[in-house]
């Protein structure tokens, strides 16, 4: 019983899964300010806009 628990134990914790690192962007290197601000708009546009495709059914880009 004790050999079968420790195997199964063991596998469970093994294939459980660790935390998950939060999601990094790269970061922007802009020229000043209104660049960098330009480009987030930019990237927040284009998510939003695959999104409401993905909602729709179409090919996100």
């Amino acid at each position: 019983m004790a050999t079968l628990g420790v195997m199964f134990g063991g596998s469970w914790a093994a294939t459980r899964g660790g935390s998950k690192a939060p999601q990094s962007t790269p970061p922007i290197n802009a020229g000043s300010k209104d660049e960098e601000k330009f480009i987030q708009e930019f990237l927040q546009s284009v998510e939003q806009e695959d999104k409401k495709a993905k909602i729709e059914g179409k090919q996100p880009h």
